[in-house]
């Protein structure tokens, strides 16, 4: 008799999507919520942030959690973000030195 193979797939729970929301504040007071999930980068949830205020380049803001700036290379998951968590979204000024 000829041995018959089988797939052996290890068990797996179910994967659930969570999504969290996260509000990002800006400076004229006006609040966004966006949906992420944990492993999501925040540079996704940045370009949205933009995309919804109509600024053409998401690197002209800076935002803040916890007066932290937050980076864009790093998943809401590693930054410890949680459900309605407030993130400040600032428009980035250069300068700011002495008039002559």
């Amino acid at each position: 008799m000829a041995e018959q193979k089988r797939n052996k797939r290890p068990f797996e729970e179910p994967s659930e999507k969570i999504n969290l929301t996260l509000n990002i504040k800006s400076q004229d007071g006006t609040i966004c919520g966006f949906k992420a999930n944990p492993s999501s980068l925040m540079k996704d949830v940045f370009k949205a942030y933009a995309k919804k205020k109509q600024i053409i380049d998401y690197k002209t803001v800076r935002f803040f959690f916890d007066n932290q700036r937050l980076r864009s290379g790093r998943t809401v998951n590693e930054l410890g973000l949680q459900d309605g968590d407030m993130i400040d979204a600032m428009l980035y000024q250069d300068g700011g030195g002495p008039a002559n």
